[in-house]
């Protein structure tokens, strides 16, 4: 891919997909209700969504991204495996488009790339939805775990799955009886979605039920700020939390800021856990809130070209002394963000390890309505750092359990106030693993 021309980046910025992190493969979707986080045709979907393709380019089997003819498929051997499976096999064939499909996802997951993936037409027609931030649902964040498996990462307040019972941890087992050990995120995503007041039952498996518990959720309309903040500490610390990077990150982030800095507080915490990324114009717009005019990324494709995007130097809290917390859910667009302030050493990282999104991708529509996201480059951090696989280590490493989660204890928060507020480093303390949460 050669650089993209001066007059086209800013659009390249918005028809690439940087994160979510994901839909894919042990990344981070929100499920509508659950709620998803994917690419609309029109510019964004649901909250954790990514930029999208808004050329909505086509392509074609036996193409390739540039245009040029492929090596091909032998198209004979397949035609030929075809034949002899209607002619033989003891069962029904599937339909010619159940079987196009299952070709499909084998030929792009032999790529190797989570992140390069097939979307059946009936799911990428749920993804490309233009959502705002009201969703129908249950109202919690999933993630695909190692085996295959579909996880709760957190519940939200007051939502119809916090209310049933639901907690982090919870390996979603079967979907009103039907089994979906075997299915994808966004498979899980289509499952579980509906309308309010209907109800749907989930069979969880959770640490101290290994054989699973039902637990019926009554779908409710869902509303999911993207920016909250107060002031902590005695009123002495500025605290915002950003939930993704969607297209009104930077504005409703401004103005969350200006209403707490105008109480003229001693320091600022910005939260970034949990946060699975979303538009790379997004990540521009809120790294210059607090970084001076310098670069934020840069990113390089297959064939050694880069290109780096810089801050606007333009932002009202460069000065005042800050932290970034940081978890395992902190992904893309946000590592950006966190990588950057890490390196200029603006302020510190407080947490645990981020989640290791360091590529971008493409979504492209197909003739037959579904959708293909290529994994077309790579971004390092300002000092060159390439974070895909490894995430960011955080300065100070602090945990936060299920359980401190469940209790209401926010030990990562305290340490940032009292860094702030002190100086004093917080002593480190060891990342438990936790296939789930134990019941309350």
């Amino acid at each position: 891919m050669q650089p993209a021309p001066e007059n086209g980046r800013s659009n390249l910025l918005k028809n690439v997909v940087l994160g979510m992190a994901g839909v894919f493969i042990a990344v981070m979707i929100f499920i509508v209700g659950v709620t998803v986080g994917v690419s609309a045709a029109n510019g964004f979907s649901f909250l954790g969504a990514s930029s999208v393709d808004t050329t909505n380019r086509t392509a074609s089997i036996g193409e390739t991204a540039s245009g040029g003819a492929s090596s091909g498929l032998d198209t004979a051997l397949m035609n030929d495996v075809l034949s002899r499976l209607r002619s033989q096999w003891y069962g029904a064939v599937p339909s010619s488009d159940t079987l196009t499909n299952g070709a499909l996802r084998g030929m792009v997951s032999s790529l190797g790339d989570p992140f390069t993936v097939y979307v059946e037409p009936q799911y990428a027609k749920m993804l490309n939805q233009d959502m705002t931030s009201k969703f129908e649902g249950i109202g919690a964040t999933l993630k695909q775990i190692s085996g295959g498996s579909v996880q709760i990462v957190r519940t939200f307040d007051g939502s119809p799955a916090r209310k049933a019972g639901v907690l982090p941890g919870d390996v979603i087992q079967k979907v009103d009886g039907k089994d979906v050990t075997s299915l994808g995120t966004n498979e899980v995503a289509a499952l579980v979605r509906g309308t309010a007041g209907t109800t749907v039952t989930l069979t969880l498996l959770r640490a101290d039920h290994p054989k699973g518990i039902d637990i019926t959720i009554t779908r409710a309309a869902i509303t999911i700020p993207l920016v909250t903040g107060k002031m902590v500490g005695d009123g002495q610390i500025a605290y915002v939390s950003l939930y993704d990077f969607s297209q009104e990150a930077s504005t409703q982030l401004n103005a969350k800021l200006k209403e707490l800095l105008a109480q003229n507080p001693k320091g600022l915490i910005l939260d970034l856990r949990d946060n699975p990324g979303g538009y790379l114009s997004q990540a521009v717009d809120v790294g210059s809130i607090f970084l001076p005019k310098e670069t934020l990324v840069t990113e390089k494709d297959n064939k050694g070209n880069s290109r780096s995007e810089s801050t606007t130097g333009v932002g009202i809290a460069h000065d005042i002394p800050m932290v970034v917390l940081v978890n395992g859910g902190s992904a893309s667009a946000a590592e950006i963000v966190a990588g950057a302030i890490q390196d200029y050493g603006r302020a510190k990282l407080i947490g645990e390890t981020t989640f290791g999104k360091g590529s971008v991708q493409s979504p492209q529509t197909l003739s037959n309505g579904g959708q293909l996201r290529i994994t077309i480059e790579h971004w390092y951090t300002p000092k060159g750092r390439g974070i895909h696989g490894v995430g960011i280590a955080p300065d100070f490493v602090v945990a936060r359990t299920p359980a401190d989660e469940l209790a209401g204890r926010d030990p990562q928060l305290d340490a940032g106030v009292n860094y702030l507020l002190t100086g004093a480093a917080p002593a480190p303390t060891a990342i438990p693993t936790v296939a789930a949460t134990a019941a309350p």
